[in-house]
């Protein structure tokens, strides 16, 4: 073999092989193979490892960082920019275990997992477990997408969870922790600065944890909530002071089943939390379509989705269709669906089975107590199916209530009208129970709750009244 053929054949076999740690400025676990930054687990603390890796990755423009091993142990990751994947195998496959007492939790400050500052992120196949992350009790975000710190400014971003499992020790546990958030940097103002971009919950299971989705995205960014399995969480999908377009689909979910929660926090009664007060953008767009709640009536009071707006008016458009509403009669004070303050939506091709003490209320609600208080109209409540329900009553329109259909063929529900300025176009006999301002109370209570208690969160546990 002549000696440019050997030299030949020595570059292409170097060429091919995986590089060495040390091209990335790493430890020897983190390598590239091909385009792809690989991390391998070693024995202790995996944080250094995968925190350079996407470091690495977001500094040299590699798309892809992969946990080539079973499991890891971390603590916190923080990452400005990165563009690509974080991918394990599987759930099944790949696990991160979060360290007890790794992260701080500052009383301004969530800890966080894996932090995301602006960028283009995807966290594919992985399971997170997490019990006590905080050095002190706090609150801790599993997978969190956030603007720039540094530069806020730079508030746009991408994030995109998808086939993810997130189990928790617990409502019980010493930190308040959320699966995943999208909004501001905490550094960063959450009224002026407010995040832009676009956010995916694809195909993952939530379980265990305090809150399941945060967002507060605005500038009509896009959310997409599809095809999730959440259950045990305390509040599972939470949209607070939002501009954005949001769809919620195909999700089985699991609401009203932790009873653990101080009463002063109004969590654990709520599936879908919708909130504007007087910090929110002036449009809204939210719609649910082709999920299945169920209620597992662990408190008297529970509601898949609740929506209401404090202090200032805001367009909300409101769209629920093709889902399905399964009862519990535990639940005794609640609604299935709760909107307060919101005119012009559409609840079409629903089914309502089982027992709630009203299915769908809405009404204005009460300006002493700081709502919106505006005229609810323009609803359409039109082909759904009541034929397996055993509510109390079926429809409430409550107080402020006009102008508003409720169409025919949906199998005679109970309809109350408390204003009698609604087009009831079919009802059977009057409803046998019917606590107008009492529904309306309710809901607006465990909504301002459930608002001040996500307003402090960043606090931790102890900021709980």
């Amino acid at each position: 073999m002549s000696r440019v053929v050997v030299i030949l054949f020595m570059c292409v076999l170097a060429a091919s092989m995986p590089l060495r740690a040390q091209d990335l400025g790493c430890g020897s676990a983190v390598g590239l193979d091909g385009a792809d930054v690989t991390v391998g687990a070693v024995s202790g603390d995996d944080t250094e490892n995968i925190q350079c890796a996407l470091t690495a990755a977001a500094r040299d423009g590699y798309r892809n960082v992969f946990l080539s091993d079973a499991e890891y142990d971390v603590g916190g990751i923080e990452v400005t920019g990165f563009v690509g994947d974080l991918a394990g195998r599987s759930t099944s496959k790949t696990k991160i275990t979060v360290t007890d007492g790794a992260l701080a939790c500052g009383a301004s400050t969530p800890g966080a997992v894996l932090r995301f500052n602006v960028g283009n992120v995807a966290v594919r196949k992985i399971a997170f477990d997490i019990s006590s992350a905080c050095a002190e009790p706090g609150s801790v975000n599993v997978i969190a997408f956030y603007s720039d710190p540094s530069d806020c400014s730079k508030r746009t971003g991408n994030g995109n969870v998808d086939r993810i499992a997130i189990s928790g020790a617990g409502t019980s546990s010493d930190d308040y922790v959320t699966g995943v958030v999208m909004d501001a940097a905490p550094e960063c103002d959450p009224v002026n600065e407010k995040i832009l971009g676009t956010l995916k919950v694809n195909r993952s299971t939530l379980s265990g944890i305090d809150f399941g989705v945060i967002t507060s995205l605005g500038g009509g960014a896009q959310v997409d909530i599809n095809y999730n399995e959440i259950a045990s969480v305390g509040l599972p999908i939470s949209i607070i002071d939002a501009g954005q377009s949001t769809t919620i689909l195909g999700n089985d979910i699991t609401y009203n089943d932790v009873a653990s929660y101080d009463v002063g926090t109004g969590l654990g009664t709520t599936a879908i939390l919708i909130g504007s007060t007087e910090n929110a953008p002036a449009d809204n767009g939210t719609t649910i379509k082709n999920n299945k709640f169920n209620d597992a009536g662990s408190t008297s009071e529970g509601y898949a989705v609740l929506s209401a707006q404090f202090d200032k008016s805001v367009n909300h458009g409101m769209v629920m269709t093709g889902n399905t509403f399964t009862g519990d009669s535990d639940n005794s004070g609640g609604a299935g669906i709760a909107v307060l303050d919101t005119a012009n939506g559409l609840v079409s091709g629903n089914t309502f089975k089982s027992y709630a003490p009203t299915w769908l209320y809405l009404s204005s609600g009460d300006s002493a107590d700081g709502a919106a208080a505006v005229t609810v109209d323009g609803w359409a409540i039109v082909g759904n199916i009541f034929s397996a329900s055993t509510a109390d009553t079926d429809i409430g329109l409550g107080d402020g209530t006009r102008g508003n259909v409720v169409g025919r063929s949906q199998n005679q529900p109970v309809v109350t009208d408390l204003s009698g300025d609604n087009d009831v176009l079919e009802s059977s006999a009057s409803a046998s129970f019917f606590i107008g301002g009492d529904v309306r109370v309710g809901a607006q209570r465990q909504h301002e709750k459930q608002i001040n208690f996500l307003s402090g969160r960043r606090g931790g546990r102890q900021l709980a009244n």
